[in-house]
């Protein structure tokens, strides 16, 4: 069988990846910095995390129950339960008399007092305080809102596309197969540089093939979420209605301690083995979510969190969020973060992420030089022709 022209393909695989390599390097970079978010937070931010440790310190949920008694200005959001000793509990809020806004969002509570001991507005900004919001959005939007998005969005569809190409380029031609494709799989350090870099093009792009396709293709649903990705989750599978809570409302509310206790009841009575490690509060329906995670520390591994809703005025359990258990739906959505993280498989897979961010970037720097030392044998190769056409 006469074998496929690949000039096309070859063509394709060039131009697509010299339109994208600018925006696709900024975005491997600082994609692998986000895989260190959290730490690169805590040491920007050490005044606001760090405190000196406190002995036996109360539980989180219950020094947040006091804060909130002594401070009902503050609508609590969200927090951790599981947090070191030396470390202030990190609480986002909301100020009740600021509708349009408080100028602090997120409280650190001293484990002692239960008293804030440090503020800050959760948002990009050129310091220290918003350093990784701001990392955060320059890689998902260029700083641009939704427009920016997009043109990350249509990078990742040149990328994966380029990417594809690029695996298809490297099977070889001619027989025998597997002896001629292991080729591509080598690196030697003694080849001339041009055939160095060739190589480690090559070699990059196969050995995390298989990475890169599964960042890639989550690039381009974070990107395009609300206007592809979320509509077919939905059209593929129906969400479960929210269930109504009808028991009748107690005299005090909910406490966070209260549903902490109530989700370890919960949790004992059908046999899930996760724990209780973080809050969050539902301000539109009034209820209190406790998200359980494997180790008891909020993370996303796998699909993420189960989240126990119990409704604050009646204590009653509300529902479970639950993507592992029927609601296909619901674990479409939640696939896309971890997997694209890298925090779907703990600390490996957000390695791997890391390396695949540093290996893209040195995919783009590669194409770039391939791209250049061979432009000139193209354009040598056309001026020689020029003449006879």
């Amino acid at each position: 069988m006469k074998p496929v022209p690949r000039s096309p393909w070859i063509t394709l695989h060039r131009y697509l990846g010299l339109a994208a390599i600018p925006l696709l390097a900024f975005a491997a970079i600082t994609g692998s910095l986000l895989c260190m978010v959290r730490p690169i937070d805590a040491a920007l931010n050490a005044d606001l995390f760090r405190q000196q440790p406190v002995a036996s310190p109360l539980p989180a949920a219950m020094v947040v129950d006091r804060f909130a008694a002594h401070h009902p200005e503050w609508q609590v959001r969200s927090f951790p339960l599981t947090i070191a000793a030396d470390e202030r509990i990190p609480v986002k809020a909301a100020r009740a008399d600021a509708p349009g806004g408080p100028a602090t969002d997120q409280l650190f509570l001293d484990r002692a007092t239960g008293e804030p001991a440090g503020a800050r507005r959760i948002g990009a900004a050129w310091s220290r305080r918003g350093a990784t919001e701001l990392l955060h959005d320059a890689h998902y939007t260029l700083l641009g809102g939704k427009w920016g998005r997009w043109i990350m969005g249509i990078v990742a569809i040149a990328w994966l596309i380029g990417h594809c190409i690029g695996f298809y380029l490297t099977l070889p031609l001619r027989a025998p197969f597997w002896k001629q494709w292991k080729r591509s799989w080598k690196l030697s350090f003694r080849s001339m540089f041009a055939r160095f870099m060739l190589d480690l093009h090559k070699v990059n792009g196969l050995w995390l093939f298989v990475p890169l396709t599964a960042v890639a293709l989550t690039s381009v649903g974070l990107n395009f979420f609300t206007e592809a990705y979320e509509p077919l989750a939905d059209a593929l599978f129906r969400e479960p209605p929210e269930r109504a809570v009808t028991a009748p409302a107690r005299p005090v509310p909910l406490t966070f301690s209260g549903a902490v206790a109530a989700a370890r009841q919960r949790a004992a009575a059908t046999g899930e083995q996760w724990l209780p490690a973080a809050i969050t509060v539902q301000a539109a329906t009034d209820r209190i979510g406790v998200q359980l995670c494997d180790d008891g520390t909020l993370n996303y591994h796998a699909l993420g969190p189960v989240v126990y809703l119990f409704d604050r005025r009646s204590h009653a359990f509300a529902e479970a969020v639950d993507p592992y258990r029927g609601n296909p739906n619901l674990a479409m959505i939640r696939l896309l973060y971890p997997l694209h993280s890298g925090r779907i498989g703990g600390l490996a897979t957000v390695v791997l992420v890391f390396l695949s961010g540093l290996a893209t970037a040195a995919l783009c720097v590669t194409g770039v030089y391939v791209w250049w030392k061979k432009r000139k044998s193209r354009v040598a190769l056309r001026r020689a022709r020029a003449p006879a056409n």
